[in-house]
Order: structure tokens, then C-alpha cells, then sequence
């Protein structure tokens, strides 16, 4: 059993993971199962705030599963890069980071092989230099820091909304020519591998959008989210009738396949990740202070699927 004195407000899995040098998911972990207390009064809440003289103490009783990641060699489409940071072009299907489903060959352990001569190789997390989420399936532009202090300073620009973030997609169905979503979102109700604005715990959401090109049954069209909730885009467009095409959890509720023609299902059918993609990442960088600008091209499958809707779906004269 360990105590700890507060010297400062902040949330009480943010200053556990600093006393104990754990990584957050397993002082999550810990805290749910009952082994905190603030004041000598059990705390299940991870984000509990703490106030400066409060007295936290921990009883772990399960060592941490530590992961070992071994550096490996892979591609990296790199998009820019200086001794800070770094910026990696994600193709459809890489995974980011270690997780449940996947445990080698991830993004973080190709970083950690071609970094392994910086300071990279010592941050001590399962997500060193991870500072922001793309899915599985969304291709573009990942931020990458090398070090500790870039990378607290690139996860202060993303959570004040310091960086403007820019994505491209194609949608089910004719969308207006722009228009802002203003929709709190959290953990669906009944599906909790879901996220909706069926929740008991919204948080809100901002996402306004641009049409690019507009074509009978779909849209491509620009993405500027104000936010940035988990599946925040997929869900925003799926609620408002505009799935994302190839979506697999939010993308079942679309225009009705028998008024698409034939070549456009067929290359759907066969299409493995969603078609979403981050463009450009705009921000000061946060050591240099130079204005960056990072943009990735759109993929090769995006860009056929554009020409193959000029060809079969383009809108009437």
C-alpha cells in the first residue's frame, strides 16, 4: 500500500500514472476494480479531480502486463520530418498501436526500429509518440514526436484544439453543399463497442463539412472537425443518413444498392476499409514555432472510386 500527497489539481488516473510511472490503461484498470482512495474513501471514477491536499493511496494487488516491443522493420510512407517530430502518411488496414487484437508488426514497432538510434526508443508507454487516433481502416497524415517533451506538447495542441485537422470522404448519398453537425456523442447505450448520440454520457461534438463534388448517389465531400470524439466523423455522417462508404460499424444504413449501377456495387462489394481519409494537419510546431502544414495525397483506391462515380453516377446537366 502506497500514499501520495496532491500538490495540484488534476484528474486522479493522470496523477497516478506520474507517481507510479504505470501506463493509464492500467491505472484504469486498477482504480475500477476498487484499489484507490482519496481522502480514505474509495474512488471508481478515473476521472476523479483532485484538489491540492488531497491523500491518495493505492493498493495494486496484479502486477502490470508489460509489453516488450521488439522493433521491427516495415514501410514508412514518410510525409515529413525533422530531430522533433515526425509525420507518417497510414495506409488502409496498418494498425497504430499494440492492443487486444493485435500484439507485433503495428505501427509503433516500425517507428521503434527506424528510431532506434533517438530518443524514441526510451519512451516507456505501449503508444510512445502516439499523440492522436486514426482508426484501422482511415488512411493520412499521423503525427509522430520523438521524445517526451514534443510529445506532451503535441497532445496540449491537439486537446486546446490548437491544430486544424482536415479529412476527405466519400458518402452514401447526395449531400448539401456544406453545413455544420453539432451532435454530443459518447458509448451507445445498448452496443458499447458503438458510439452514438444514444448515451448517458455526451460529450460534445463539431464537425462542419464542405461538398467537393457532389454526384447522384454519393458525395465526396471535406471534413473539419472542431472535436475530436472517438469515430466522431462516421458517426456524425451515418446519423445524418450519409454513411461512409465501406464503413463496417456505422455504414449499414445506406442508399438503396439497386439504384447505384452495377460496376459501383461490384467495387464496393469488394472494398475492405473506409473511405475516409486525413488530408492535412495545420499547426505550430511546438519547438521551432514554424507554421507546418502536412498533407498527405489522396490513395490510389480513393482516387478510382472518384473516377468511377464521374463515370457512372455523375449528377444530371
Amino acid at each position: 500500500m502506497n500514499r501520495y500527497s496532491v500538490d495540484t489539481d488534476t484528474r486522479l488516473d493522470t496523477f497516478l500514472a506520474q507517481k507510479t510511472s504505470q501506463s493509464r490503461s492500467y491505472i484504469q484498470e486498477q482504480i475500477k476494480k476498487g484499489r484507490v482512495s482519496v481522502n480514505d474513501c474509495l474512488v471508481k471514477k478515473t476521472s476523479h479531480r483532485l484538489k491540492q491536499m488531497d491523500s491518495v493511496t493505492i493498493s495494486f494487488l496484479e502486477e502490470p502486463i508489460i509489453s516488450h516491443l521488439v522493433p521491427t522493420p516495415g514501410n514508412l510512407d514518410i510525409l515529413y520530418e525533422d530531430e522533433f517530430l515526425l509525420a507518417v502518411n497510414k495506409a488502409a488496414g496498418v494498425i497504430v498501436h499494440p492492443g487486444a487484437g493485435q500484439k507485433e508488426n503495428t505501427l509503433v514497432h516500425h517507428l521503434l526500429h527506424y528510431l532506434s538510434t533517438t530518443q524514441f526508443s526510451s519512451l516507456s508507454n505501449e503508444r510512445p509518440g502516439i499523440v492522436h487516433r486514426l482508426d484501422q481502416g482511415t488512411t493520412g497524415v499521423l503525427l509522430v514526436a520523438k521524445d517526451e517533451k514534443t510529445q506532451n506538447l503535441l497532445s496540449s495542441l491537439f486537446k486546446n484544439r490548437n491544430i486544424k485537422k482536415v479529412y476527405q470522404a466519400v458518402t452514401w448519398g447526395c449531400m448539401n453543399v456544406s453545413g455544420t453537425i453539432d451532435a454530443p456523442i459518447g458509448r451507445d447505450r445498448k452496443d458499447r463497442k458503438k458510439i452514438s448520440s444514444r448515451t448517458q454520457k455526451a460529450r460534445p461534438a463539431i464537425t462542419q463539412w464542405k461538398s467537393v463534388t457532389r454526384f447522384h448517389h454519393f458525395t465526396h465531400v471535406s471534413l473539419f472537425p472542431l472535436t475530436g470524439r472517438t469515430h466522431q466523423l462516421r458517426v456524425h455522417l451515418s446519423e445524418n443518413r450519409f454513411p461512409i462508404v465501406g464503413d463496417p460499424t456505422y455504414g449499414r444504413n445506406k442508399t438503396k444498392t439497386s439504384l447505384v449501377a452495377e460496376p459501383i456495387t461490384e467495387w464496393i462489394s469488394q472494398l475492405d476499409h473506409t473511405l475516409l481519409h486525413a488530408h492535412s494537419l495545420t499547426f505550430t510546431h511546438p519547438i521551432t514555432q514554424a507554421e507546418l502544414m502536412i498533407t498527405a495525397p489522396l490513395p490510389s483506391d480513393f482516387l478510382f472510386f472518384l473516377k468511377l462515380l464521374q463515370e457512372h453516377d455523375a449528377c444530371p446537366e
